[in-house]
């Protein structure tokens, strides 16, 4: 939809959203985090059909909330998700590079937060997790005087719609997704603080899906490794969309993470008490946020301060990468900086670079490690 200019400038005036008074539930000593699905956010076919002010809404919604992180879904739109940048000048954000329309994004402040590296999660399960929306994590190098690394995990699972047969596989499909990734945490991020954040499409005490068990139980009963702030919600008969009567969006921590969640902490953000026809003019999810205190950490997560420091050297000089001490029968990988794979297999002590220019970022893995790092550019 386009508008004269002027118009445009009418609608995107700060005059003109006097009426939304969006509290800001930030605070300077925790780290407040959020997710939003913001529905098919800048698509002319779906969703709001206003798009400008959609626009206007999701804007100021974002500046005045007052998170430190925002994980998106449905960014639909690139040309929309370049004007909300440049409208946030406080945030420094990264969108997924999958094929499907509706594309998961993270929002970061930019005095909080470095970005390390972005890639796609689990890409064997492309079926599972809705065609092809995979999980896009996010490496955070935490500022201040304790440095410490973050890693987001940002998602949007498959949806519970079409007939009966097709919510049955949808189902079936949020089931094995939500247990590959655990899978996943379980082995690649078990030293680390992990925050996974979205649309799970799927609640914590019974399925949307015929009043079936969870399709998370089994992330449920791994009560050692893993917290749901968002279960609090559920429990008390709480709802993260217009429509439903059901908690679909969540957040799980780990539990290197867990005892930084500040209990009782996580909410849904009811933006109908401040944005007027908020479901048909912005979304049909509302946000859910928890706080988290970071001072109450037993020991950073860095990279710089893990028990088990990198042993393997990779460097490059001119055309070659070098590698030394690599594990036996380990695997490497080379990423872009927006998280394009660029090499993985075997490593030998001197290979050919990759074209890509400018800072790369390393993985290393062998049975039982995971050694990650950055490589300067040239």
């Amino acid at each position: 939809m386009r508008f004269p200019r002027f118009v445009w400038l009418l609608l995107c005036s700060p005059l003109s959203l006097f009426s939304q008074n969006i509290p800001n539930l930030g605070s300077d000593t925790l780290l407040e985090a959020a997710c939003w699905n913001i529905e098919w956010y800048g698509n002319t076919g779906y969703g709001p059909s206003n798009e400008a002010l959609q626009q206007q809404n999701v804007t100021k919604v974002l500046q005045s909330a007052g998170m430190d992180l925002w994980a998106l879904s449905e960014v639909s739109d690139s040309n929309a998700w370049k004007a909300l940048l440049n409208n946030l000048p406080d945030y420094a954000g990264v969108i997924t590079n999958y094929v499907q329309v509706q594309k998961t994004a993270l929002l970061f402040r930019r005095n909080m937060f470095e970005l390390l590296r972005v890639r796609s999660l689990l890409p064997v399960y492309e079926r599972e997790f809705a065609s092809g929306r995979l999980p896009l994590e996010v490496m955070l190098s935490i500022k201040g005087s304790a440095p410490d690394t973050l890693w987001v995990v940002v998602l949007h699972m498959k949806a519970n719609t079409g007939t009966n047969t097709e919510k049955a596989d949808a189902y079936d499909l949020r089931k094995r997704s939500s247990e590959a990734l655990k899978d996943l945490l379980d082995t690649e991020h078990a030293g680390h603080k992990v925050m996974v954040l979205g649309d799970w499409n799927d609640d914590l005490d019974l399925s949307i899906y015929n009043n079936l068990a969870t399709p998370f139980s089994k992330i449920l009963a791994d009560t050692a490794r893993y917290l749901w702030p968002s279960r609090e919600l559920t429990l008390s008969g709480q709802r993260s969309t217009v429509s439903y009567s059901n908690m679909i969006d969540h957040m799980l921590v780990n539990r290197r993470m867990k005892p930084c969640y500040v209990y009782g902490s996580a909410k849904v953000f009811y933006l109908q008490n401040y944005i007027s026809g908020y479901g048909t003019n912005t979304s049909d999810h509302y946000p859910v946020y928890a706080r988290f205190d970071l001072r109450r950490q037993a020991k950073p997560t860095s990279l710089e301060a893990d028990p088990n420091p990198p042993t393997t050297q990779i460097w490059r000089s001119g055309a070659s990468i070098f590698v030394r001490n690599l594990p036996s029968g380990a695997i490497l990988s080379l990423y872009s900086p927006d998280g394009r794979c660029l090499y993985r297999g075997p490593a030998v002590a001197a290979m050919p670079a990759p074209a890509e220019r400018g800072i790369l970022y390393w993985e290393v893995i062998s049975a039982g490690s995971r050694q990650v790092g950055k490589l300067a550019g040239e």
